[in-house]
């Protein structure tokens, strides 16, 4: 008989998807799999136990926020773990599954990763590290980890937009931009920014204007956009009209796509990788792992 990991975060979604277990490891024991369930009790827990024993099982899925899906794909990477994988979200926004169009029903989302319908897309490296979606510094960027989950699960993702309103905040908004210099295959740019967004995804928090146009999560490339720090009222009038309107038809917007970068910064940067705290750097070298993962998406 196949072999199945499923971890799982206790905590996300108020707890949800202890609600929903026995019916998800039914429908994995149907789908002619033995399953070993493994609930996370830590930050990291899953990346050590996925690293350490994935190569055991066949398939492994996860269950949780974007920092869950974080660990699946840093502990398969790590482990260099070739099994496909499956992820059930029920974190707070979610914009990998939404991206990727999986199911936010848990059940259903069991269901549809027992058709066995795989998609390989591509995944992060971050300073050696790896990440599934998104590495990012900057104006709004630390709100899905400095929300309290108690918040986030009583609030769902209007705690974001609470959190989210300090971004706006002349301090905040000077702590978290500075100088920086990109360097990428078509050469170099240095500016003072107040954003930086790399990575495959389609939305950010919830959000779509915070990414590029043309995002894509297979076509072996990287999306990337900075935002200029506003210096005057016009500047910050560019911002709000790029915030409602997503017109990037503006010098304060840099945005494209590529296999590799570095990015320098004069300052350190406190980073979010898959939403959680990545930590603080002056150098981040960034670059692209093609179709590293192989995870099941709808037929």
């Amino acid at each position: 008989m196949k072999k199945l990991l499923f971890t799982y975060n206790p905590n996300s979604g108020k707890g949800a998807v202890k609600a929903a277990l026995s019916d998800i490891i039914s429908t994995f024991t149907t789908g002619g799999y033995d399953v070993m369930v493994h609930p996370t009790c830590c930050a990291g827990d899953a990346i050590d136990f996925i690293s350490q024993r994935g190569r055991d099982f066949d398939l492994i899925v996860s269950s949780g926020g974007d920092g869950m899906l974080h660990e699946l794909a840093y502990g398969m990477s790590a482990g260099k773990v070739d099994c496909p994988c499956g992820y059930i979200p029920s974190g707070t926004v979610n914009d990998f599954a939404s991206s990727l169009n999986i199911p936010k029903d848990m059940q259903k989302c069991a269901a549809m990763i027992m058709q066995e319908h795989f998609q390989p897309v591509d995944l992060g490296r971050f300073n050696g590290g790896y990440f599934a979606y998104i590495s990012a510094f900057g104006w709004f960027t630390d709100v899905s980890y400095v929300t309290p989950q108690k918040t986030k699960n009583v609030l769902g993702s209007f705690a974001y937009f609470l959190q989210g309103l300090k971004s706006f905040e002349p301090r905040y908004l000077k702590e978290n931009s500075g100088r920086v210099r990109i360097t990428w295959e078509h050469g170099v740019i240095e500016d003072d920014f107040i954003y930086c967004m790399i990575g495959n995804t389609h939305s950010v928090g919830g959000m779509k204007n915070l990414v590029p146009d043309g995002a894509s999560l297979t076509d072996g490339m990287l999306d990337c956009m900075f935002v200029k720090s506003p210096k005057n009222l016009a500047d910050l009038d560019e911002l709000n009209r790029f915030m409602l309107t997503h017109d990037t038809d503006t010098d304060m917007i840099v945005s494209f796509k590529s296999a590799r970068l570095r990015v320098s910064c004069q300052k350190p940067f406190r980073w979010t990788l898959d939403g959680e705290d990545g930590g603080q750097y002056t150098t981040a070298e960034i670059e692209v792992i093609p179709g590293a993962l192989n995870i099941a998406i709808p037929v």
